[in-house]
C-alpha cells in the first residue's frame, strides 16, 4: 500500500464535465452543506468546520483565476515533499469487478493559484521518465510555472484544496514519496504513456444518478472515548463528522472527478458565508457540551452618567517633586473607602504634558490597593517615594525616570515609626521622623535598602518633621522637651519645657547640633516649610511693621525669608507680600526658585522668586483647592492637592490625561426576566440602571436623578423592583420600580434602614437589609419584620423564603415560609468566618456563598446545609440557579476569577473561561440565568483603574 502526493490524487477534468447551472451549485451547498454541517464535531476550528463542509456539497469551482500548471515533477531521486497529514491506506478495490476494469489510466497533474499550506508545490521538479509533461503530449517538455497563466481556464483546483484536507472524495491528503510504487491497493489519478497505472476501483458500470456506496473513512485511535479519522492537516474528526468526511464511491470516472471537485466549491462557499458572519447552529455533541466565551472588558456597555458633574471617585495628590526638567505628583484615586485606595503616579518629563506612571510590585505583579504614598523626593535621576500600606505599614517605591514605579519592602521601618520627611543627599536619600522613645533616622543609598541611623545623636529632640539636604548638609526641623527644675520655696518643681527648632548635621543624620533661626526683620512666631533654593537652605517666617501713633496706628502684615547658605548661619534675606497679605499658607522650591503661597484679603496667590526678588505665579484659580504640595520647574510653579473630592494640580486639566482620572462605576447586581436582562448599580455617585433585551445590547435606562446606589434587582408578578440607598447628609431606603425594565420610576419604601437585596418568590416580593425583611404583594405597601441579624441576600424556593447574611461575625441563614415571619437556621459548626454574601435557588436546592473556599449546599429549602469545597477556590464571589443546576464564581489565590459549576450543588467542575486570568484583580460579582445562558458582571482592577466585566456564555 502507497501514500499518494495530492497531485497524484488530482486529475485535470474536462470542461464538459463542470456544472452547467449556478442553480444546481446553490442547491448542493444548500441542501448537501446544511445537514452535514450540524454533525460537525466542536474539535474542528471554525476553518477546518468550514472545509469540511466545503468538500461535502460536492461543488466544483467555476470561478475566479485559472490555475496554474506545477513546474517539473520531482526526480526519482528527490522525493517531493511531505504533506504533514499521516498517510491513509486507500480502502480495497471492489472485489466484484476484475482488476482490468478497476485500473484507471493517471492524468498529468496541475498546481493551481491559490493553494493551502498543507500542501506546498515543489519548487523544482522534473517528469518521471515516459510520462507526459502536465498538460501536453508525452513528446512535449514540460510548462514552466511562469506560463502557468496561460492555460486555459478549465484547469484543474490545487489539489490542497480538494483532496488534501482530510477523508473526502480524496480521502485525505497523504504523502510520502512521489516515486512511491503504487500498490493494487492506490487509486492513480496521473496519466503516463509508458508508466504502468495503479489499479483503482471500477465505478465506470454506475449510473450517474444512483446513490452511492459509502466508503469507509480510515479510523484512528479513540480519543477520549470518540473514534476519530485524519481531518485537515492531520486534524482528528469525530463523532457524526464521519459521515461527512467519507469520501463517495465515484459513478464513473468523470463522476468521481466532478465529486471530488465539487467539494472544494463547498468549502469556499461555507468559508465565504463565515467571513461575513453567518453563524451556523451546531448539533450533537457541540449542542452538550458548548464552548465557554471569555470575559470582556464592558465599560462602554455599562455607560457612566454623561450628564454628571463629578466623577463620583475620590482623589488626591499629596506630593510634587521636581528634579531638573521632570516633575512628578503622587497621590490616590478610591471610593473614599479606607483601605481601599489605589496609588496613583504622574509624570511630566521636559513640559511635554502629563501621563499616568506604572505601578507594579517588587516581583512586578500588580500592588495591593490601600497604599498611601505621601513623600517624594528625587536626585541624579533616581525617585523614591514613602507612604502607608492599608494596614500602616511603612511603603517605598522607587523609580529610575518617573514613569515606572516599583513597590518595594521596608523592614528597616517599623509599624510605630511615623515617617515625616524625605529628602535626596549627596549620598543617597535620608528620612526622618519619630517613633515612641524620640527621634529617629533612616538612610538608604539607592532608596531600595533602607537602614536605620543607629548611635543617634541628637539631644533633646523627640521627633523630626522636616529636612532639607545641600550636598553633605541635612538641616531638619523638629520638636523638642527638656526638663527644667525650679525652687518654689523649699522644694524644686521639675517641668518639662516643649518647643521647636532647627538642627545641623554633617554626618548623614548620625549627629545632630542645634542651629538658631533669628527674629529678623519683625518677623515672629514659628517657621513654616523648609527648601533648598537657589541660595542654599530657605525658610518663611510671618513678619509685621507698625507705623503711626494712636488713631494713626497702622500695621502691615508681610512675609519674612531666612536663608544659609550651610545651614549653620541663618539671616533675614528679604520680606515678600502686598497691600492685601494676610498670611503664608505653603512655602517650598528647588534649585529652580523658590515659591510661596500666600493668602490675602481678595484670595490666594502664589509668588515666585530667587530670595531677592519676587513675581506673581499664574496658576489659576485656588477656590476650594487644599494645595499639599508645591516645586518650581522650568521657569513655573506646580501646586498639587484636592479640590471638591478630585485631585488638583495646577495648570493640568486631569480629566484630559488618560487614566489619572476615573468615573464611579459600579455594577452590583444583574437580573433577568421576560428576555430581558437588567442590572444594577451606581456612576458618579448615583443610582444607575442598565438594561438589554436578550442581554446584548446594554443601554442606560433614564429615572429621576438620585444619588446613592442600587444594590440588587429582580424580576416578579409586578414587573421590576430595584432597591439601595441615598446618599447625603440624611441617607434612606431606595427603590424604583419598572413595567419593561426600560422606563423606571421612583416606589414607595418605608423609612429606616436601607434594603440591601430583594426576592420574588409565592407570597409576593421580599427585601432585606440589616436588622429586618419587608414584603409587598403590589409594591405599594410594604410589611416590616425583624431579623435578628444583618442579611445580605435573599432568595425564593418552591415553599418560601431563605436569606443569609452574618451575626456576630459568623455566617448565618434564616427561613420565612411568607417573607414575613423568620426563623434563624443552624450551620455545621467549622465553618470559615464571615457572613454570606449570595445565595440561589433551584426548586428547593439552594447554594449560598460567602468569604470562604466552600459554598453552603442546602437540599431541603434551607432547612439543613452542608459545605462543598472548590479545590482552587479562594472566596467566593457569586452564585446563580442555571437551567442545568448552579454556577458559582470564585476568586483564586492569583487574584484571578474562575468559575464553577453542578448540576445538584454537590459535585463541582470548574469550567474554563479566558479573560479572568490577566495582570490585576478579576472578580465576578453577580450572575443570573438568561435563557439558556448565564450572564456575570464584575470588576478588573490593576493601579491604572477598574473597569467593568462582562462574561456570557451557555449554560455550563
Amino acid at each position: 500500500m502507497t501514500a499518494r502526493t495530492p497531485e497524484q490524487d488530482e486529475a485535470r477534468l474536462p470542461a464538459e464535465s463542470e456544472p452547467a447551472d449556478s442553480r444546481q451549485i446553490r442547491r448542493r451547498l444548500t441542501f448537501g452543506v446544511a445537514g452535514d454541517l450540524a454533525d460537525l464535531p466542536a474539535t474542528l476550528s471554525p476553518w477546518q468546520r468550514a472545509y469540511e463542509a466545503w468538500r461535502s456539497a460536492d461543488l466544483r469551482w467555476r470561478h475566479g483565476a485559472p490555475p496554474r500548471e506545477r513546474a517539473n515533477p520531482a526526480p526519482a531521486d528527490h522525493p517531493r515533499p511531505r504533506n504533514t497529514a499521516r498517510a491513509t491506506p486507500d480502502p480495497a478495490p471492489s472485489p466484484d469487478r476484475p482488476a482490468k476494469q478497476r485500473r484507471k489510466k493517471p492524468r498529468a497533474t496541475k498546481t493551481p493559484t491559490n493553494t493551502t499550506p498543507s500542501a506546498p508545490p515543489a519548487a523544482n521538479t522534473t517528469p518521471v521518465a515516459g510520462a507526459p509533461a502536465p498538460g501536453n503530449s508525452s513528446s512535449t517538455k514540460p510548462t514552466p510555472a511562469k506560463d502557468a497563466a496561460t492555460k486555459p481556464p478549465t484547469a484543474k483546483p490545487a489539489p490542497a484544496e480538494t483532496a488534501a484536507a482530510g477523508p473526502s472524495a480524496a480521502k485525505s491528503a497523504r504523502v510520502e514519496s512521489s516515486t512511491a510504487k503504487p500498490s493494487a491497493g492506490a487509486r492513480g489519478r496521473g496519466r503516463s504513456s509508458t508508466a504502468k497505472p495503479a489499479p483503482v476501483e471500477d465505478t465506470a458500470a454506475k449510473p450517474s444518478g444512483a446513490a452511492p456506496a459509502q466508503v469507509e473513512p480510515t479510523r484512528r485511535p479513540k480519543v477520549g472515548g470518540v473514534e476519530v479519522v485524519t481531518g485537515v492537516g492531520g486534524t482528528p474528526v469525530a463523532g457524526a463528522a464521519l459521515k461527512a468526511a467519507a469520501p463517495e464511491r465515484d459513478s464513473g470516472e468523470k463522476g468521481g472527478q466532478n465529486r471530488r471537485l465539487q467539494a472544494g466549491i463547498a468549502g469556499a462557499a461555507v468559508l465565504v458565508l463565515v467571513a461575513v458572519g453567518v453563524v451556523f447552529a451546531l448539533g450533537g455533541e457541540e449542542a452538550e457540551k458548548p464552548r465557554v466565551a471569555g470575559a470582556v472588558a464592558a465599560d462602554r456597555l455599562f455607560a457612566a452618567d454623561p450628564a454628571a458633574k463629578t466623577d463620583g471617585l475620590v482623589q488626591d495628590l499629596a506630593a510634587v517633586v521636581s528634579d531638573g526638567t521632570a516633575t512628578v505628583a503622587t497621590g490616590t484615586e478610591g471610593t473614599g473607602a479606607e483601605g481601599a485606595e489605589r496609588t496613583a503616579f504622574l509624570v511630566s518629563a521636559a513640559g511635554k504634558g502629563w501621563r499616568t506612571a506604572r505601578v507594579r510590585a517588587d516581583d512586578g505583579a500588580e500592588p495591593p490597593l490601600g497604599d498611601r504614598p505621601r513623600l517624594l523626593a528625587a536626585g541624579a535621576g533616581t525617585w523614591v517615594a514613602l507612604g502607608a500600606a492599608a494596614d500602616g505599614a511603612v511603603v517605598v517605591w522607587t523609580s529610575g525616570d518617573g514613569g515606572t514605579w516599583t513597590r518595594r519592602p521596608a523592614p528597616a521601618f517599623g509599624k510605630t515609626d511615623k515617617v515625616n520627611a524625605l529628602a535626596r543627599t549627596g549620598q543617597g536619600f535620608v528620612a526622618v521622623g519619630a517613633t515612641g522613645d524620640g527621634a529617629v533616622v533612616w538612610s538608604s543609598a539607592d532608596g531600595r535598602v533602607w537602614q536605620r541611623v543607629s548611635g543617634l545623636r541628637a539631644p533633646g529632640v523627640t521627633g523630626f518633621d522636616r529636612v532639607a539636604a545641600s550636598g553633605g548638609v541635612l538641616v531638619a526641623h523638629g520638636t523638642s522637651a527638656r526638663k527644667v527644675t525650679k525652687r518654689k520655696g523649699k522644694r524644686k518643681v521639675t517641668r518639662t519645657v516643649r518647643g521647636d527648632g532647627f538642627w545641623r548635621s554633617a554626618d548623614g543624620g548620625r549627629t545632630w547640633s542645634a542651629v538658631i533661626v533669628p527674629q529678623q526683620r519683625g518677623s515672629f512666631g514659628a517657621t513654616k516649610g523648609l527648601a533648598v533654593g537657589p541660595g542654599g537652605f530657605a525658610t518663611v517666617r510671618e513678619g509685621h511693621r507698625t507705623t503711626g501713633r494712636k488713631k494713626h496706628r497702622k500695621t502691615t502684615r508681610f512675609g519674612v525669608l531666612f536663608t544659609s547658605a550651610d545651614g549653620l548661619a541663618w539671616r533675614a534675606a528679604g520680606t515678600f507680600g502686598g497691600a492685601d497679605y494676610l498670611s503664608v499658607e505653603r512655602f517650598g522650591g528647588a534649585a529652580a526658585g523658590l515659591a510661596v503661597l500666600v493668602r490675602g484679603a481678595k484670595g490666594r496667590s502664589v509668588l515666585l522668586g530667587d530670595g531677592r526678588t519676587w513675581r506673581p505665579a499664574g496658576v489659576g484659580s485656588l477656590d476650594g483647592v487644599e494645595v499639599s504640595g508645591l516645586t518650581v520647574a522650568g521657569g513655573a510653579v506646580t501646586l498639587a492637592g484636592h479640590r471638591d473630592g478630585d485631585a488638583f494640580l495646577s495648570g493640568v486639566d486631569l480629566k484630559g490625561v488618560p487614566g489619572a482620572v476615573h468615573a464611579e462605576r459600579t455594577v452590583r447586581s444583574v437580573a433577568a426576566g421576560q428576555g430581558r436582562a437588567v442590572a444594577v448599580g451606581s456612576t458618579n455617585g448615583g443610582a444607575a440602571v442598565w438594561t438589554a433585551a436578550g442581554g446584548r445590547a446594554w443601554t442606560r435606562a433614564g429615572f429621576p436623578a438620585s444619588g446613592g446606589w442600587l444594590s440588587d434587582v429582580v424580576y416578579g408578578v409586578q414587573g421590576w423592583l430595584a432597591v439601595g440607598r441615598t446618599s447625603g447628609a440624611s441617607p434612606g431606603p431606595l427603590a424604583l420600580a419598572s413595567q419593561d425594565g426600560t422606563a423606571w420610576r421612583r416606589a414607595p419604601f418605608p423609612g429606616g434602614p436601607a434594603p440591601v437585596a430583594v426576592a420574588a418568590g409565592p407570597a409576593g416580593y421580599v427585601a432585606v437589609g440589616t436588622g429586618a425583611a419587608w414584603r409587598s404583594s403590589d409594591l405599594k405597601g410594604w410589611r416590616r419584620a425583624d431579623v435578628e441579624g444583618a442579611p445580605a441576600d435573599v432568595a425564593a424556593t418552591a415553599k418560601g423564603y431563605v436569606a443569609v447574611g452574618g451575626r456576630d461575625k459568623a455566617p448565618a441563614v434564616w427561613t420565612s415560609p411568607d417573607g414575613v415571619k423568620w426563623s434563624p437556621v443552624k450551620l455545621p459548626a467549622g465553618l470559615a468566618e464571615g457572613p454570606l454574601s449570595e445565595v440561589a435557588a433551584r426548586g428547593d436546592v439552594l447554594v449560598a456563598v460567602g468569604a470562604g473556599a466552600a459554598p453552603l449546599v442546602s437540599a431541603d429549602g434551607g432547612a439543613t446545609w452542608a459545605p462543598r469545597p472548590l479545590a482552587g477556590a479562594a472566596s467566593l464571589t457569586a452564585v446563580a440557579a442555571t437551567p442545568r443546576g448552579f454556577a458559582v464564581a470564585a476568586a483564586t489565590g492569583a487574584r484571578d476569577a474562575a468559575v464553577w459549576a453542578s448540576g445538584d450543588g454537590a459535585a463541582w467542575r470548574r469550567v474554563p473561561v479566558s479573560g479572568l486570568d490577566g495582570p490585576g484583580d478579576q472578580r465576578l460579582t453577580a450572575m443570573t440565568a438568561l435563557g439558556g445562558e448565564v450572564l456575570a458582571v464584575g470588576t478588573s482592577a490593576d493601579h491604572r483603574g477598574e473597569s467593568a466585566l462582562l462574561w456570557r456564555a451557555a449554560a455550563p
